[in-house]
């Protein structure tokens, strides 16, 4: 009986489906990191797959987050390419898409403004491909020609 069971753990078939699981844990699918909080005041919270995350000084951002701040609240973010954003009070904002890879020549930063202020000054995917830098509100969509922008959604 023992002889089998090592036989088992040390066959190719073994290995092949524990590689498979390994490429399906949900380790293997978590984001990378795109950015960093470098301020907030009092309060702001990221929504990540349901959950509700408090924010603070150096807590990592990623794709899919909604960042959200209360009535006297603010965050200032800084983004893997270099790229500073800050979301005002009673702000949410939605990181929808944000891929920074200019080795391979794919750039995209692609967020929704669902309200409040939001300032921003681009960083490397602005200076590589301005168009590739987005920003949606409710009633328009916004490409960044230039390296700073100011948007306010009632």
């Amino acid at each position: 009986m023992f002889l089998r069971v090592k036989f088992f753990v040390q066959s190719p078939i073994c290995f092949a489906l524990f590689g498979v699981l390994l490429l399906f844990s949900p380790m293997s699918m978590a984001s990378e990191r795109i950015g960093l909080v470098k301020t907030y005041e009092p309060v702001a919270t990221a929504i990540r797959q349901g959950a509700e995350v408090n924010l603070q000084v150096g807590a990592e951002i990623f794709e899919g987050d909604t960042i959200v701040t209360n009535s006297d609240g603010a965050v200032g973010i800084i983004f893997s390419d270099g790229a500073v954003l800050t979301l005002g009070p009673s702000g949410k904002l939605i990181v929808e898409d944000f891929l920074f890879k200019p080795a391979e020549q794919s750039v995209s930063f692609i967020s929704r403004v669902v309200k409040g202020s939001v300032a921003f000054m681009s960083g490397a995917i602005g200076r590589i491909s301005p168009g590739s830098v987005q920003f949606k509100t409710p009633t328009a969509t916004l490409g960044l020609r230039g390296t700073k922008i100011l948007i306010n959604v009632d």
